[in-house]
């Protein structure tokens, strides 16, 4: 059987309301993956690992509550994550997610999931995602130290720069196929420098 692909998106979340559910590892994994996204999030659980706490205490935008997940906390969110570690759980608050037409991810639970969370790359204006459909994070994860290794963090500002002379080429070269040309050639510069073949 023909496996379905999945549609990859670069969501907008600013001022979305996005709940976690579950305090441990995978809620520390989100909230680093949420960051500057400028979402509402609200964590609910009843624990939470000090790594957590520490984020929680340099972001205290965010709300956060001790205490079990009940089913009226799913209403009026955009997002939601279930890290809680239980698929029947998972199952459960997913059900009731979708009566109310809202999207949920199950953090290692594929089965239980609406939408992926991919690895990410990111540099300033570009960024790359992968994704193995919830069904091996570690590869996700070693693809991406690798490009991050072929394109350095530190070059963000270089791609900025790129995106401001595309824009200023307009005015430059008002000529279409005078300006394709020259793009091209910035193009080829970035393959020969980042992606030629190892000798």
């Amino acid at each position: 059987m023909k496996s379905i692909k999945k549609y990859p998106a670069f969501i907008d979340l600013s001022g979305r309301n996005v709940l976690i559910a579950g305090g441990g590892n995978a809620c520390f994994e989100k909230l680093l993956g949420l960051e500057n996204t400028s979402a509402k999030i609200h964590i609910i659980s009843t624990f939470f690992k000090p790594q957590v706490l520490e984020y929680l205490e340099k972001h205290p935008e965010i709300q956060c509550e001790e205490r079990p997940l009940e089913e009226t906390d799913l209403v009026g969110r955009d997002l939601i994550f279930l890290a809680t570690s239980d698929s029947e759980t998972n199952a459960k608050f997913r059900a009731v997610a979708k009566s109310l037409k809202t999207w949920v991810n199950s953090v290692d639970d594929p089965n239980h999931c609406d939408f992926f969370s991919a690895s990410v790359i990111d540099l300033g204006p570009v960024q790359f995602s992968i994704s193995t459909d919830g069904r091996f994070a570690g590869v996700s994860s070693t693809l991406r130290k690798l490009l991050e290794e072929v394109i350095p963090e530190s070059d963000s500002d270089l791609f900025e720069t790129l995106f401001q002379m595309r824009k200023e080429l307009k005015t430059i070269l008002p000529d279409i196929e005078e300006r394709r040309l020259a793009l091209k050639k910035i193009i080829k510069d970035l393959e020969s420098t980042y992606f030629r073949k190892q000798k």
